[in-house]
């Protein structure tokens, strides 16, 4: 068996695309967590029990290129408005949570 240097580009290629997706739903899945507790905490409801990815992008943080992810959400206070939230990680590392002004 000859193993071509494309047959190598093309596998680390086929294995990078795979940690990404993993990594991508395992912080997702740790936001989902985060955002749960946060809300409960404040008496909120989490509306659909999902957060949705809004941005990525790779960043230059502290001498290393970490990818920072937004993720957004809806909550209700009231159970009737709904309101807009997000939670920022840099890495695997979570940044802030923050909510949307909304009535108590």
């Amino acid at each position: 068996m000859n193993l071509q240097l494309s047959d190598i580009v093309i596998f680390l290629l086929i294995a990078t695309t795979i940690y990404t997706w993993w990594s991508n739903a395992t912080i997702r899945e740790q936001a989902l967590v985060r955002v749960k507790q946060h809300c409960e905490s404040l008496n909120l409801q989490l509306l659909e029990g999902s957060v949705a990815g809004n941005k990525w992008r790779p960043t230059w943080h502290q001498g290393q290129v970490k990818i920072k992810r937004v993720y957004k959400f809806e909550f209700s206070s009231s159970g009737v408005a709904r309101y807009s939230g997000k939670i920022s990680y840099l890495g695997n590392q979570q940044v802030k949570i923050w909510l949307s002004p909304h009535d108590f």
